[in-house]
């Protein structure tokens, strides 16, 4: 709620869609339940503008919005009982978020911020695999309510891009995203490690791993192959990359960015 001296027309606040907004005259105090709207907020901008956009009742509606994005509604709640908070509760005494698809993923980057160095525990970040507890935009709502920097890692394919679509979704500004999120450009995570040179490796892995022929695959087919074999194949990249910084130095660009992101977060 904010305080706001009775405007004309603001006695209707109870009738706008949605039923979110209320004013109670007697205190001058308008209240939102949830996440202020982008039709609310500009329909209370209106409001204003007979009193000629006075200063201060601007700064009252933007402060109220900004402060109402933090909510989080039933929906995520629920889905967070089921996943963070039961499974995953050491991330609320984490200081910052690194967020990424899936199980793959976290093992690479955990084992490549601790080869160039960056030790996520020490540095007090949690990785969240956030496909497998959840989806990524309620974690980034939940870090929003709670004021804990975050970056994310997305894969830069059709699932990527709607990842990114839901943040948007939810109210974070293209600034913000453009800034916190990060997503591979040669589209999947296993795509990505062969345009990055892992083919040798990964084709050693697969081998190792029992599947016939892999040291003949074409690039195409290796991509296809590692898709069936990811998480064994995200293993066998993570423990290299453990033992030699080398391979570090050619792990994917969006993760060594949110990395290199993170070091920078307050």
């Amino acid at each position: 709620s904010a305080a706001l001296p009775s405007l004309d027309g603001l006695d209707g606040a109870a009738g706008r869609p949605g039923g979110r907004l209320r004013y109670d005259p007697s205190c001058g105090r308008l209240t939102v339940e949830g996440a202020l709207t982008e039709g609310d907020y500009r329909w209370l901008l209106a409001l204003c503008a007979p009193s000629g956009g006075r200063a201060e009742l601007v700064s009252a509606l933007r402060e109220l919005r900004d402060r109402s994005s933090r909510h989080v509604g039933e929906d995520d709640l629920e889905s967070l009982e089921t996943f963070a908070r039961r499974m995953r509760g050491e991330i609320f005494f984490a200081e910052r978020w690194l967020i990424v698809e899936g199980q793959a993923d976290y093992l690479i980057v955990r084992a490549l911020a601790s080869a160039i160095g960056y030790d996520l525990d020490e540095q007090s970040v949690s990785v969240i695999d956030a496909q497998n507890n959840g989806s990524p935009e309620v974690f980034a709502v939940l870090a929003r309510a709670l004021a804990i920097p975050w970056v994310a890692v997305f894969d830069g394919d059709a699932q990527g891009k709607k990842y990114i679509q839901t943040l948007r979704n939810r109210g974070f500004g293209d600034g913000e995203i453009d800034r916190l999120c990060f997503t591979h450009g040669e589209g999947d995570l296993e795509a990505q490690f062969v345009a990055d040179g892992f083919a040798p490796e990964l084709r050693e892995i697969l081998a190792r791993s029992g599947v016939r022929g892999a040291a003949g695959l074409t690039n195409g087919a290796l991509v296809k192959k590692v898709r069936g074999h990811k998480v064994a194949c995200a293993a066998g990249l993570a423990r290299r990359m453990r033992d030699d910084p080398n391979l570090a130095r050619r792990a994917p660009e969006a993760f060594r960015s949110a990395i290199g992101r993170l070091c920078w977060l307050k």
